[in-house]
């Protein structure tokens, strides 16, 4: 990502010096491809620590930080050499990634007299517009999601079990040079009902809804899509409840453009669901950011409100959830300003 990333962290002000942890945010910030590393930002450099199994591939990956080779139980000491002596006083961390024994160690370590402030949120706001470099990342990694899942599609049918759809589909994306970016949702029958269900050794019957949710990962960015099927004809109930959703979905992805108040889009899914009676079936967002990782800034929920910009990414996706009869969800990843990233249709479709 070049130094105005690195720029961009000092720029925050929230710190004399940011010390960076998390595989996502230390890749953000270097394009470092592995893990077991961390980045220290000061006013007066920026320096990547990480041991000896990753020193050839850092020095090759990072070309906007010193790259600095640690030993086992090294690693504290070396960063704290290029604390000392700087007039630190606030030291920037990312809260949702330190444990309590990695921060009780920055503290037995560090001089004692370092306050720590959190910039996990920061790094989120910093990652919500992506770059052109992100963008087409992620738009390789949407495009392996069609691919899978259109290889798939001849593979489902009644007899089918859940773990089955999973590793075949798996297999479509990692045969692609793909890593997963989340745990894939296979989920059928009453099953479906489960937004976030994992998959088990039911098999498909005529007559069930088949919900699966899978993304890919490429070169550290995510992509992220739904889709539900209906396993030969399925009842009128289940039907409805499918146009429903897929009305709800494409009205809140037009209204999803920039300029738009993430509040705002979540209402016109949640008020269509609501108005049709599904209210009460209807208890997650409409949708969140994706990047690095697959739930990011802005999110799209009736608790929070954000603007949506040119070439933020973001999923839409309401849902349906009855139990004893089954649900439907319809999700696509967006760009603002460009639309959806999937041609795959939203039209239910009979296995």
């Amino acid at each position: 990502m070049g130094n105005h990333i690195i720029e961009a962290i000092r720029n925050t002000d929230k710190a004399d010096a940011y010390l960076l942890s998390s595989v996502q945010n230390v890749a953000y910030a270097t394009d470092f491809s592995g893990d077991c590393s961390q980045l220290l930002i000061t006013a007066n450099g920026a320096y990547f620590f990480t041991d000896f199994r990753y020193t050839e591939q850092a020095r090759k990956e990072v070309e906007n930080a010193e790259v600095i080779e640690t030993g086992g139980g090294d690693r504290l000491n070396r960063i704290n050499e290029y604390l000392s002596g700087n007039a630190i006083r606030t030291l920037g961390i990312e809260k949702d990634d330190v444990t309590v024994k990695v921060f009780e160690g920055y503290q037995g370590t560090f001089e004692p007299y370092y306050s720590y402030v959190d910039i996990a949120g920061d790094l989120l706001l910093l990652r919500m517009v992506k770059t052109g470099e992100e963008l087409a990342k992620i738009r390789k990694a949407a495009k392996a999601n069609e691919t899978a899942l259109s290889e798939l599609l001849p593979f489902i049918k009644p007899g089918v079990s859940e773990l089955d759809i999973r590793a075949e589909l798996e297999y479509r994306m990692q045969r692609q040079g793909m890593d997963l970016a989340f745990p894939t949702i296979v989920a059928a029958g009453l099953n479906s009902a489960l937004p976030h269900a994992t998959p088990t050794g039911y098999k498909l019957c005529e007559g069930d809804l088949l919900t699966i949710d899978f993304g890919c990962r490429y070169q550290g960015y995510c992509s992220d899509m739904t889709r539900t099927f209906g396993i030969g004809n399925i009842d009128g109930q289940r039907k409805k409840i499918y146009d429903i959703v897929k009305h709800a979905q494409e009205s809140a992805a037009m209204a999803a453009v920039p300029g738009a108040d993430t509040l705002a889009v979540d209402a016109v899914a949640r008020d269509i669901i609501t108005d049709s009676g599904y209210g009460k079936h209807y208890d997650h967002g409409t949708g969140h950011g994706v990047g690095r990782f697959i739930h990011e800034l802005p999110v799209l929920n009736p608790r929070s409100s954000s603007i949506l910009e040119e070439n933020m990414v973001y999923t839409v996706e309401p849902g349906i959830y009855v139990p004893g009869t089954g649900g439907v969800r319809i999700e696509d990843m967006h760009i603002g300003g460009q639309g959806s990233v999937y041609t795959f249709t939203k039209d239910l479709i009979l296995l």
